[in-house]
């Protein structure tokens, strides 16, 4: 084989591959597909980009966006469940500190309870009960 037969079937090669690949890039570009039209107003993004038509690179483009937004919505949704969470902890723990034996209506019920039965039912030995007539 000659020099110049080799180089134009090296040409030849390169040329199908550079052809082989461009084509492999645009096959998502004219392959007709159906989007959703709730799905695509869910992401706010419009289902025709390229074409006249629905392809699969739309499809592929609206699916990123879905991927995109549920991640955001997922980290919304934990961040407002850690708070949610932080605040049951901590009205947990005041709940355990108000009602608990040495809290503050721990001691003061049993207290009120005994100073009022102690006013009301039991005299003390000083007081004169007033005769209502």
């Amino acid at each position: 084989m000659n020099k110049k037969l080799k180089s134009l079937i090296v040409g030849i090669c390169i040329l199908a591959l550079v052809v082989m690949f461009g084509c492999s890039s645009f096959q998502d570009v004219i392959t007709p597909t159906y989007i959703s039209e709730d799905a695509a107003a869910w992401v706010d993004t419009p289902t025709k980009l390229l074409m006249p038509y629905t392809t699969l690179f739309d499809a592929k483009r609206i699916n990123r966006a879905i991927d995109f937004k549920l991640t955001i919505e997922r980290i919304k949704g934990g961040y407002y469940k850690s708070i949610t969470n932080l605040s049951i902890m901590a009205g947990e723990e005041l709940k355990t500190t108000l009602f608990s034996p040495q809290g503050p209506v721990g001691l003061a019920l049993p207290m009120l309870f005994g100073g009022t039965l102690g006013a009301l039912l039991i005299p003390r030995p000083g007081d004169k009960k007033k005769k209502v007539t």
